[in-house]
């Protein structure tokens, strides 16, 4: 659990709730049983997947008739299904396709009757609240008792470059982390995976260690960089050529907990 706090954290900043995170989580286990099952010589099947993943069985056949990804989830985000109807539905835009800036309250066109058209589970002002933490709505000013709302609608557009960095992200930490349970499962050689901890630092001390560490991964960036490159093209185009490989370092700083 302590693994996937920060991972939720940013999920949830990105508004993926649980239930999408759930429903994405199927085709890892799906995928992950059958490499066992394979691993171990062990008739793969429908059943002995789900048997092993806990996944449903219909869930499990669907997944390999497609040969790819689960399907998400119909019921999506109320945030995400708010936003996208404020975006599109002609009772919600202007005549020229725009969102229109709606009142809080009302019985028609407001943001309430949207919010409620939406989800009866929710109630509209905690999914404002939840719209204005993400920068998708802004208020704009009041009329009276009527609070305005505006629509961003490039809120949900990626920042420049942030598809590549989650791809960084995705590929750094799912080698540490490849590395460490293959040194808990203790099959084969133990890979480098290991990290200095100390705690009862002021923040000036802290800055100090992370200038250090800065200093010493330059040193080992260069090394590692110098001979892969060298290595790389003594190796390619050889048939067991088949290997790839990770070296990375972190730094990480927070209150003591």
């Amino acid at each position: 659990m302590r693994l996937a706090e920060p991972l939720v954290e940013l999920l949830l900043k990105e508004a993926v709730d649980y239930p999408r995170f759930a429903v994405a989580l199927k085709a890892i286990f799906v995928e992950a049983a059958e490499k066992i099952l394979e691993a171990d010589a062990a008739r793969v099947t429908d059943s002995s997947i789900s048997t092993l993943s806990g996944v449903h069985r219909k869930d499990v056949r669907a997944w390999r008739l497609a040969g790819k990804a689960l399907p998400q989830s119909p019921n999506l985000n109320a945030v995400m299904v708010l936003y996208t109807r404020w975006a599109n539905d002609p009772e919600y835009c202007d005549a020229k396709g725009k969102p229109r800036v709606l009142d809080r309250v009302g019985e028609t066109g407001s943001f309430e009757a949207l919010a409620l058209s939406v989800s009866n589970d929710v109630h509209p002002r905690t999914l404002l609240q939840e719209l204005i933490r993400l920068g998708v709505v802004t208020q704009v000013g009041t009329e009276g008792n009527s609070d305005k709302l505006m629509l961003c609608t490039d809120a949900f557009v990626p920042k420049a470059g942030f598809d590549e960095m989650l791809r960084l992200f995705a590929a750094n930490v799912g080698d540490h982390l490849a590395a460490a349970v293959h040194n808990i499962e203790g099959s084969g050689d133990p890979m480098l995976e290991q990290s200095v901890y100390a705690d009862e630092l002021t923040p000036k001390s802290a800055e100090a260690l992370s200038a250090l560490s800065r200093q010493i991964w330059a040193k080992a960036f260069h090394e590692v960089v110098t001979e892969a490159t060298k290595l790389y093209r003594r190796d390619k185009g050889k048939p067991d050529a088949n290997q790839r490989v990770r070296f990375g370092m972190y730094y990480y700083k927070g209150t003591i907990r």
